[in-house]
């Protein structure tokens, strides 16, 4: 705690270097998130799609209780370099924390959908923008 909040990087530091504290926080986390999630669909209208972010999809299981999931992938080099710049955090740091997900490559033929993160965000929006309507023709 710090300034009575959570020090998420204090945090962080512990849960990606001690699985065993990765999977007891995992343990308390992941009930409470999806009782969240499971609410939030009963006031979704008939044909609605309701988006979910969803970490740990594929290795709880989770994507088992969707309709569909979408898996965005990006070069290891690209995702290093993105976070490093975005959060800060050490080459090492990020890779931490790469390891404790799933590969890529498992979870590609697990996702119904995915989305390349391999060029500029103009790209992204537009891989984007025609999965939503691959879904939303699906929900119609």
């Amino acid at each position: 705690m710090r300034n009575g909040g959570l020090n998420r990087s204090a945090l962080a530091e512990i849960i990606f270097r001690d699985p065993t504290a990765r999977e007891r926080l995992n343990a308390i986390e992941h009930p409470h998130v999806r009782r969240l999630a499971d609410a939030s669909e009963v006031y979704a209208k008939p044909g609605q799609i309701i988006v979910q972010v969803v970490p740990l999809l594929f290795e709880t299981d989770y994507d088992k209780r969707c309709d569909a999931s979408i898996l965005v992938v990006a070069p290891d080099d690209q995702r290093i370099a993105r976070i490093t710049q975005r959060d800060g955090l050490s080459e090492e740091q990020v890779r931490a924390r790469m390891a404790s997900q799933i590969d890529p490559a498992q979870a590609r033929p697990r996702a119904t959908y995915v989305i390349k993160n391999d060029g500029d965000f103009a790209q992204l929006k537009e891989r984007t923008r025609a999965v939503y309507e691959q879904l939303a023709s699906s929900a119609a």
